[in-house]
């Protein structure tokens, strides 16, 4: 898992981060993206210690577990291709000790890669405590940094300061000049077919707008209730009394339509 330490005066983050521990840079593929069920099936990291010396490994890992359709479509690692690769359990320790006592940095490690892993440390019974003080986190500085508002992208795109920001006339103009100059500068955004792609590309996991189920290897998932996660195929064979409750609650019709559905034996389909 460790490869050979080396130089690498390419990063040289030494140079501006006092560290008074290592920094290890992470990123995760995993099964899926639901923290309470998933599991990483790549790991690849580069470990920056003193003097600038880095380490760097990447492994793969049989989840034990079905890799989702959505999941392949994404990073390309098939059941097929892991299915012979070590289970996590098995290095556990091994990553423990690469990983124990360090500062953490990547790419939105905050929100997932971090979480995912401590999870997986706690199926084997080890303790993987962090603290967000040992958070570096690269998007986070970029979002602080680079802040995506009304105000910034007119700073950006129209290269003036926007007074008067959150008066709803001076907000609608300034969102029209950003658009026309988006265009301009984008010969993509000309194409409508491109804008509704922009568009669907966080709502394609979901099956409704009201984001109550979500696809998981093309079956509809419940995204809330003491069945969240289960698939509402399961959930009909084992609790049709709490499908015919939701007919009867506060949910919209949206969402007691794709029960209905269930109900009568049509259950959603991905198109």
């Amino acid at each position: 898992m460790l490869s050979f330490l080396k130089k690498d005066e390419s990063l040289n983050i030494g140079k501006y981060l006092k560290l008074d521990k290592p920094l290890i840079f992470f990123d995760i593929e995993t099964t899926g993206l639901i923290l309470s069920m998933d599991r990483i099936i790549e790991l690849a990291y580069i470990k920056i210690m003193a003097n600038n010396l880095i380490a760097k490994g990447d492994s793969c890992f049989n989840p034990e577990i079905e890799i989702s359709e959505e999941s392949v479509a994404i990073h390309g690692i098939t059941n097929e291709r892991v299915k012979n690769e070590p289970a996590f359990k098995t290095k556990a320790k091994e990553l423990w000790e690469l990983f124990n006592n360090c500062y953490y940095g990547g790419f939105n490690v905050i929100e997932f890669d971090l979480p995912i892993l401590k999870r997986e440390f706690l199926r084997v019974g080890i303790d993987f405590s962090y603290s967000k003080d040992d958070i570096i986190d690269s998007k986070q500085i970029y979002h602080y940094m680079e802040p995506r508002t009304l105000s910034a992208a007119y700073r950006f795109y129209c290269n003036k300061e926007l007074k008067g920001a959150h008066s709803a006339a001076v907000d609608v103009e300034a969102a029209a000049n950003v658009l026309a100059k988006q265009l301009k500068k984008y010969k993509e955004a000309r194409d409508l077919n491109f804008l509704r792609c922009i568009n669907s590309v966080d709502n394609t996991k979901w099956v409704d707008n009201d984001r109550k189920f979500y696809w998981r290897s093309g079956q509809a998932h419940f995204a809330f209730s003491k069945y969240r996660d289960a698939p509402l195929s399961k959930v009909l064979e084992i609790d049709r009394p709490f499908l015919e409750w939701i007919l009867t609650a506060e949910f919209s019709e949206e969402t007691k339509l794709i029960i209905r559905k269930a109900l009568e034996g049509e259950l959603p389909k991905k198109q």
